[in-house]
């Protein structure tokens, strides 16, 4: 059997810690069971209609075996008919009057409520990309609120792309490996999708495409939400700087593979014309005038009439080198984001 160190030598120190973790308990966190069980007793001695106590008592007994995440959620929304519109308003995509319901409720008295609620709200701001905001409640939820809640995996989920989505790579890479290492029953497109996002934070490189890439969707998520403070223009001047190198990278490889070639076949090329074509007669700005040109070749020059938009307000100087670039020299891959950037930065975007 392969030691540990051996493993690590064949499959990196990454696959390793991991795969090894899973198994590892977080010591001092309570489990599901315990704090279901505990939901289960204050239910049953709320000061509540009997009612709404009994359905909401029927309910947790229905899903708890399938998920006790979903027990609680339920019979709270069985117990609150505030708390089941907020969550239904957020599951439609109702944004405003969600926050507004889960922002009340997640003050309530009753502390299973108020964990519930925040971690509902924290995910509908996360819906709206408003990640500054969620992210202090998702903390909240996976330290302060653990004795009333279960969502505290899904939580830190949430905290790693939070913080990816604010350009915090490293704590969210740590995010992402400490929610793949303490939760190993947690739902797997949520595991899957926190080791494809650790291998994507980690192949990102200072001024490189995929650097580019996401300062352009932090960008795009800001304007997008009228914030168009210091950071985000910040944020956009270090977009066109890399930009701009990158495309004079490109622009030197380019020219140093096909220089040689190109340059031949165009003396060729030169020469073959100039044999066939008589050669022309001076003409009088050629026999001595004093014309700034002396040699006759046109000046080549682009011009730009493309209309004034909204973008002046912020880096007008920046938008038409990078936005240039964008369409002749970026890969494909990239182009999706970059559209969206732009219609962002020019009020265009379609959430």
């Amino acid at each position: 059997m392969k030691s540990l160190t051996q493993i690590a030598r064949s499959f990196g120190c990454l696959v390793v810690l991991v795969t090894w973790t899973f198994a590892m308990p977080v010591f001092g966190a309570p489990d599901d069971q315990s704090v279901l069980a505990d939901f289960q007793k204050h239910v049953k001695g709320l000061a509540i209609a009997d009612a709404r106590k009994a359905e909401a008592i029927k309910t947790i007994e229905e899903l708890k075996s399938e998920s006790a995440e979903d027990a609680i959620t339920e019979g709270l929304m069985q117990l609150y008919p505030d708390y089941a519109k907020a969550v239904e308003a957020s599951d439609n995509a109702e944004t405003g009057s969600s926050i507004e319901l889960l922002q009340q409720l997640a003050n309530a008295e009753d502390h299973f409520l108020a964990a519930d609620a925040t971690f509902y709200l924290a995910r509908t701001l996360m819906n709206e990309e408003r990640f500054e905001q969620a992210l202090p409640m998702l903390q909240a939820v996976k330290s302060d609120m653990d004795d009333f809640t279960i969502h505290g995996p899904s939580a830190q989920y949430f905290i790693g792309v939070a913080q990816a989505g604010m350009l915090d790579n490293k704590n969210a890479i740590h995010s992402f490996m400490e929610f793949l290492e303490f939760n190993p029953m947690a739902a797997e497109r949520l595991r899957v999708s926190a080791w494809r996002q650790i291998q994507q934070l980690q192949a990102i490189k200072e001024g490189q495409l995929r650097d580019v890439h996401q300062r352009m969707d932090f960008s795009r998520r800001r304007l997008q939400i009228s914030d168009t403070g210091e950071t985000t223009q910040e944020e956009q001047e270090k977009i066109v700087l890399m930009l701009n190198k990158l495309i004079k990278e490109q622009e030197k490889k380019e020219c140093s593979s096909c220089n040689s070639n190109s340059s031949k076949k165009q003396q060729q090329k030169d020469q073959q014309q100039a044999q066939k074509k008589p050669k022309p007669k001076p003409s009088k700005s050629q026999k001595g005038g004093k014309s700034a040109n002396a040699n006759g070749k046109v000046v080549e020059k682009s011009y730009d009439d493309s209309p004034a938009s909204p973008w002046s307000r912020l880096r007008d100087r920046s938008r038409d080198p990078a936005n240039n670039a964008i369409k002749d020299k970026l890969p494909a891959r990239y182009r999706d984001i970059v559209e969206r950037y732009y219609e962002a930065a020019n009020g265009t975007s379609k959430k």
